[in-house]
């Protein structure tokens, strides 16, 4: 496993984490990015990983880019999750989604290495069906006409 898989994994653990924390995030910006930090290093060393820095960077960045995004993210989701109420996707669905959908937006990774890893990322912590939503979602927002606009 790659090791940005292995950030992208710690991530969504770490997002996941957050969300059962405060019950979907703290909305408390001043603590909010001590919080992430220490809640991100509770989960690397719960996972016993030994991450170089370019892989904490890029952790951080997944996690603190998604928390300072997630409101623009949530409407994508709710947008293309036809039919589907955000409050009943799983909280590990909505982590997995919010954080591609993120590095879908704000960065230079392809957007079908982001479905992929997202998918592979699905099969290890969400449920049976979880990687052909998420594949839905994701494909439709890559899809979407304003794909390439930032948010």
């Amino acid at each position: 496993m790659g090791s940005r898989r292995e950030s992208r994994e710690i991530a969504v653990q770490t997002l996941y984490a957050l969300c059962l924390d405060s019950n979907e995030f703290f909305h408390d910006s001043a603590n909010s990015s001590k919080h992430i930090t220490e809640k991100l290093s509770q989960i690397i060393d719960f996972n016993k990983k030994l991450f170089s820095d370019s892989q904490n960077e890029f952790c951080n960045f997944l996690v603190n880019n998604t928390y300072q995004n997630l409101e623009s993210i949530d409407d994508l989701i709710t947008k293309f999750s036809e039919h589907w109420d955000i409050r009943r996707i799983s909280i590990m669905d909505k982590c997995v989604l919010r954080m591609a959908i993120m590095e879908m937006r704000f960065t230079d990774t392809p957007s079908k290495i982001i479905i992929n890893e997202a998918i592979e990322i699905s099969k290890k912590f969400c449920g049976e069906k979880s990687g052909k939503f998420i594949n839905g979602i994701l494909d439709s927002v890559m899809h979407s006409k304003d794909s390439n606009d930032k948010m």
